[in-house]
């Protein structure tokens, strides 16, 4: 590996435009000169590049110079990927330099001319017998870092990259840690589409979330689709949850029918469920492929797999989490037993537009007249929701009131410090971030009577959506979805609402008898959804206290 590239403008050039990674072709970053761009996501632009130090080409991936901002963040990102570079197998991409030249921080790693399997799901059918070479070799790789530790975190078609011989290679590990530690605050997300469910309910993961991306990946590849489609990214994240996947069957017919079982397998909602290992899955899919049956993880590597590291041959056992990379800013959760966190969305969280380095949060307890919802005479008090003592996850704090008790990062606006907006009808609360990037009501309305039906319940959010959100021309529905418990999830587009950057609103209606509960979620555009588990962390901990 190059030794690692540290370029710092000098005071002399603090008044010259600095280069963008918008108009970086024809240009150098360092001693790598820029020749074309090969990719572009949400938090990443990647170039061919030719080192000019020893003329090699490599790929050139440039990350966002707003990441700079924090004085912190290039000593986080050093140790971090420094850790990743190091994670050596014939079938991880390498990394061969990292660094930052006029404020641009980037990581170099090797160019492969074949693309990638996202771009080979686009071309169209991939026939069956092809997958299990690639399968194969990514499974390896995931073994491999899982020994080490390492959780990829953010496995999809386009992070695995293929040479011209049709080799795989699995690509930016740990890149997303790097960058969601960042942007959160907090834990790491990933990709909506390829999520397991634990990662998706923000609690600690272990390899296994791995084996479920990688369950999603092999169906998309077989099938040529996504397995969820929804209009909106926390729609997407409920049904990663709650949703079996479709049967394979109804997009291919020449799929065998234990190559369903073994997606199933792969894909199970709760990790203990799922394959042991990488290596088990891949070996289960070459014996639904072959129509052969042996007992998973004991028959020999194909052929065709290519050369594994010596020692790294033998089944990954992880029934107990896998160490994950240090972060100091890593919030932590503890699971259920059963492997399903509790919370009062039932595993809807938050929309996928949120990368906020701060966060508002808003809580309010609303008590309006009896008309609201009707009913009985006798008014109940709050239900606790939990008997044991509240207890903060890491990095956060305690507030607590006569009504309830909850959870903020101590990294906010100091959480004893809540704005108190009460009114005659409501109590309300609002923590906020520093950069007013986001913002969650949870609002407790009582009345005379329990909603104990359907009808009662779609009354009770009509006259809640009435009273609150049906005049509001800052507001524009964009989706609505029912949870399986009840809960009904709406979906709003936000245009300059109480001096509010553009953004999403998701406002999440449950039965909680006798009161309508509504919680209501706000991110800016200029966030992605990397603060997921931290609104579920938060969410969890919230405690409605019975005064009776």
């Amino acid at each position: 590996m190059d030794e690692h590239t540290e370029q710092m403008p000098s005071a002399s050039n603090d008044n010259q435009p600095k280069p963008s990674p918008d108009d970086l072709v024809g240009k150098s970053l360092g001693h790598y000169e820029i020749l074309a761009e090969v990719g572009r996501g949400g938090m990443a632009t990647v170039y061919r590049a030719r080192q000019t130090s020893i003329n090699r080409i490599v790929a050139l991936k440039v990350l966002p110079p707003s990441l700079m901002h924090d004085p912190n963040f290039f000593e986080r990102f050093q140790r971090e990927v420094d850790v990743i570079a190091h994670l050596e197998h014939p079938h991880i991409l390498p990394i061969y330099d990292y660094g930052q030249v006029e404020g641009i921080p980037f990581i170099v790693m090797r160019y492969l001319a074949g693309g990638s399997l996202s771009q080979m799901i686009r071309r169209g059918s991939i026939p069956l017998e092809w997958l299990e070479k690639p399968l194969t070799q990514v499974a390896q790789a995931l073994d491999h870092a899982h020994r080490q530790g390492i959780i990829h975190r953010d496995l999809k078609p386009g992070n695995v990259m293929l040479d011209e011989q049709g080799n795989a290679y699995l690509s930016d590990f740990g890149i997303a840690r790097v960058l969601g530690s960042e942007m959160t605050g907090s834990m790491l997300i990933g990709t909506p589409a390829y999520m397991s469910p634990e990662q998706a309910n923000g609690q600690p993961i272990d390899g296994r979330a791995d084996i479920y991306s990688l369950g999603i990946v092999l169906f998309e590849l077989i099938t040529g689709s996504e397995p969820y489609q929804a209009e909106t990214p926390l729609a997407l994240l409920f049904k990663q949850i709650n949703e079996p996947l479709p049967s394979l069957s109804a997009y291919r017919k020449d799929v065998p029918e234990a190559m369903q079982d073994v997606i199933d397998r792969a894909t199970a909602k709760n990790p203990n469920d799922r394959f042991a290992s990488a290596r088990e899955f891949a070996q289960a899919f070459r014996n639904a492929l072959h129509g052969e049956v042996h007992p998973t993880g004991t028959q020999a590597s194909h052929e065709d797999a290519a050369t594994i590291l010596p020692g790294s041959e033998a089944p990954l056992k992880i029934g107990q989490p896998t160490t994950q990379l240090p972060s100091e800013t890593a919030a932590q959760a503890t699971p259920h037993d059963d492997g399903k966190s509790f919370n009062v969305w039932k595993g809807i969280i938050i929309p996928g537009i949120f990368v906020a380095v701060g966060l508002v949060i808003v809580l309010v307890l609303l008590f309006l007249d009896d008309s609201l919802l009707g009913g009985s005479d006798d008014i109940e008090s709050f239900a606790t929701q939990a008997a044991v003592q509240p207890t903060p996850f890491a990095g956060a704090q305690i507030v607590e009131t006569q009504n309830y008790s909850i959870s903020i990062p101590a990294q906010w606006i100091p959480p004893q410090q809540f704005e108190d907006n009460s009114t005659s009808q409501r109590m309300m609360h609002i923590w906020r971030a520093r950069d007013n990037s986001a913002m969650v009501d949870l609002a407790l309305v009582e009345s005379n009577g329990a909603i104990t039906d359907a009808d009662n319940f779609a009354a009770a959010i009509a006259r809640y959506d009435e009273m609150h959100y049906a005049d509001d021309d800052t507001l524009r529905l964009i989706g609505e979805t029912v949870a399986d418990d009840g809960s009904v999830v709406r979906s709003y587009r936000v245009e300059g609402r109480d001096n509010l950057p553009f953004g999403q609103m998701d406002v999440i209606y449950m039965e909680r008898a006798p009161f309508l509960a509504v919680l209501e979620v706000y991110s800016a555009d200029s966030t992605a959804n990397t603060l997921v588990p931290t609104f579920q962390l938060i969410l969890d901990s919230l405690q409605i206290k019975n005064n009776a």
